[in-house]
């Protein structure tokens, strides 16, 4: 941002004195008569206007606000989305007041930010959009927020994506309606694909991005631990990988995440250490039992 900044203002004062140099503004010249006062105010203000500028550029991006859309973040979520949420999302209702005003402040920029489409010819409904923007918000409300940037897409599709590698490869996330919804019919039953994809899709926005969506020591300890557990589960023969390097790393993390909202009980009375990790990466505990500062910005 500085380099831009000064570069911006070396090309001004060239451009500047070029330009009293042809009119005969310099002191040197034949001609003494001296610049206009609105001259003078437009080369005082121009660098704090650039300046200005470069920073609300680089803000925007920091933050993921689209710079042609700004003014539609200070709305709030329509009465009608609200309501979807209100009936049709668990984890909205157990949250306090303040926290329910961030969560539909988040869920309001997801959609700001997110185009949805279906190369299936399906009808997107406010029920979908919604349902989908409040499934990603929930795996990191515990932290800064984050609208997976790398993914300004997202197709509804009949069938479910078989090959994951599709996300990877086109960015673009890829949901079937049919197998999203049926997640939610039931909350305890370890069952939510929609969960899953929006986990896989964060994954993957952690390599594609250079933010610091997690704190670097902490997904080492829960890499370090998930490892631990593919390795002894490998050798069971269970399994249907041979060697650790098979595993896709980002599906595991994606069914952990599942597995920490949907069965959080039966997580940690299983594997308490990770359950931990996942509980920190995350800074939630759907137990209660381990408390973190909400990061609301």
């Amino acid at each position: 941002m500085l380099r831009s900044f000064i570069t911006s203002i070396l090309l001004f004062v060239i451009n500047f004195s070029v330009s009293a140099r042809y009119y005969g503004y310099t002191r040197g010249g034949r001609d003494t008569r001296h610049y206009p006062t609105y001259v003078w105010i437009i080369a005082l203000l121009l660098p704090f206007i650039l300046l200005a500028s470069v920073s609300l550029y680089h803000y925007c991006k920091a933050y993921e606000y689209k710079l042609f859309k700004l003014f539609l973040y200070f709305d709030p979520l329509s009465e009608g989305r609200q309501q979807i949420l209100k009936e049709k999302f668990p984890y909205y209702k157990v949250l306090n007041q303040n926290a329910r005003r961030e969560f539909r402040k988040r869920v309001n920029h997801f959609l700001i930010n997110k185009k949805f489409v279906s190369t299936d010819e399906i009808e997107i409904t406010e029920e979908m959009k919604v349902m989908i923007a409040a499934t990603s918000i929930q795996i990191l409300f515990g932290r800064e927020s984050y609208y997976l940037s790398s993914f300004n897409t997202i197709n509804i599709t009949a069938k479910d994506v078989t090959n994951l590698n599709t996300f990877r490869e086109t960015k673009q996330i890829e949901i079937c309606w049919e197998t999203f919804s049926a997640g939610y019919s039931s909350i305890t039953d370890g069952y939510n694909p929609g969960l899953k994809i929006m986990a896989m899709a964060l994954s993957l926005e952690y390599q594609f991005s250079q933010k610091g969506i997690f704190n670097r020591h902490t997904f080492k300890t829960f890499d370090k631990l998930y490892k631990q557990q593919a390795e002894k589960y490998i050798q069971s023969g269970k399994s249907k990988y041979n060697d650790y390097d098979q595993v896709d790393r980002d599906l595991y993390f994606a069914v952990a995440v599942e597995y920490f909202f949907e069965r959080p009980e039966h997580f940690h009375a299983n594997q308490p250490a990770m359950y931990l990790a996942l509980s920190k990466l995350l800074r939630q505990d759907p137990l209660g039992m381990y408390k973190y500062e909400a990061k609301f910005f």
